[in-house]
């Protein structure tokens, strides 16, 4: 009889997994790809969609959509990740007339932002100023990493 071995990753916050900047926009639009075409339009940039971020808690998966814009000049890649999952279907009683609709908070100390933008690089003032012209932006911050718990940042490896 074979013993299956668990494995747990243990992070400290000055892990170089950590090393990146974060800024994060509560806006009017409230579709993932909407705000893309709102971004990539008004800000010059080029997001485009990749794999999705999956957590999987009390059996349930929660989808959290990822667009990823790289500079081909500078090698620079910022990262569009959704703070609230897709609506997933629960069935209670199996019954097909008993669903609910639960979603999931990526980053719950955060949890009024419906989007963060993830950079390895210092945005530039120029891009702070385009942001603040956006109408469909209601605020955007840049957030401080070491106020969010260790097992929520492990939310923010996306895959590649």
């Amino acid at each position: 009889m074979s013993v299956l071995k668990t494995y747990s990753l243990d992070w400290e916050i000055d892990d170089p997994v950590f090393d990146f900047n974060l800024l994060g926009f509560k806006s009017y639009i409230n579709k993932d790809y909407d705000f893309v075409f709102y971004l990539n339009k008004n800000c010059n940039l080029n997001f485009k969609r990749v794999n999705d971020q999956q957590i999987i808690e009390d059996g349930i998966t929660y989808i959290f959509s990822i667009y990823r814009f790289f500079h081909e000049k500078t090698k620079q890649k910022i990262e569009l990740i959704s703070n609230i999952s897709y609506p997933q279907p629960i069935y209670e009683n199996d019954s097909f007339f008993d669903e609910i609709e639960k979603i999931k908070i990526l980053i719950p100390e955060y949890k009024y932002f419906n989007y963060f933008l993830k950079s390895d690089f210092l945005l530039d003032e120029e891009f702070y100023i385009d942001l603040g012209n956006l109408k469909n932006i209601y605020k955007f911050s840049e957030i401080n990493i070491d106020k969010i718990k260790i097992r929520n940042l492990e939310n923010l490896i996306l895959p590649t």
